[in-house]
């Protein structure tokens, strides 16, 4: 019976000392947030840099590759953080009108422009020739005339990516 007691004693202690290696099953969102800023070249809450640190409470699987960290969304709003067959999330960037370059706060696209048409997913994409109905900087919604073979043409509305350049979403 004494027996019973010290195993049933012991058992919490046994739970207490299997919890950090439960928990190194994950990886180190402190470490996401770090690469994240150096890739960005901004901290957390800065301007260029992310908005809020990775949410604690997601449990992403260890990443024994290198993370992969690229721009994500027109006018780089957003960092991708891939772990190589694993994960993928996505840490919104924080943007004030001081990073917003000259540059991109001019029109690229002017109407009549000529312009690549692009429409894909996962694995695929294909693109078109067409004419910009309005003009559009980085990031904005424009309408665009799709070179259909038809003199009409179908319009659409696009994403500006860069001058000439526009995206279609894909549903």
């Amino acid at each position: 019976m004494r027996r019973l007691a010290l195993i049933a004693a012991a058992a919490p202690l046994a739970a207490l000392a299997a919890a950090p290696a439960a928990a190194s099953q994950f990886h180190d969102l402190a470490a996401i947030d770090g690469a994240v800023a150096q890739f960005a070249g901004a901290q957390i809450g800065q301007s260029g840099g992310a908005q809020t640190p990775v949410d604690r409470q997601m449990r992403l699987a260890e990443c024994a590759a290198p993370l992969a960290l690229d721009w994500y969304g027109a006018g780089e709003t957003a960092v991708r953080v891939t772990c190589p067959g694993s994960w993928r999330i996505f840490v919104p960037i924080m943007r004030t009108a001081a990073s917003v370059s000259a540059a991109e706060q001019a029109p690229v696209v002017s109407r009549r422009d000529l312009l690549r048409v692009e429409a894909g997913g996962a694995g695929f994409r294909v693109s078109r020739s067409g004419e910009a109905l309005e003009e559009g900087q980085v990031g904005e919604a424009i309408r665009v005339k799709i070179d259909d073979g038809t003199r009409q043409g179908r319009v659409v509305t696009a994403r500006v990516v860069e001058a000439g350049l526009v995206r279609v979403a894909v549903r």
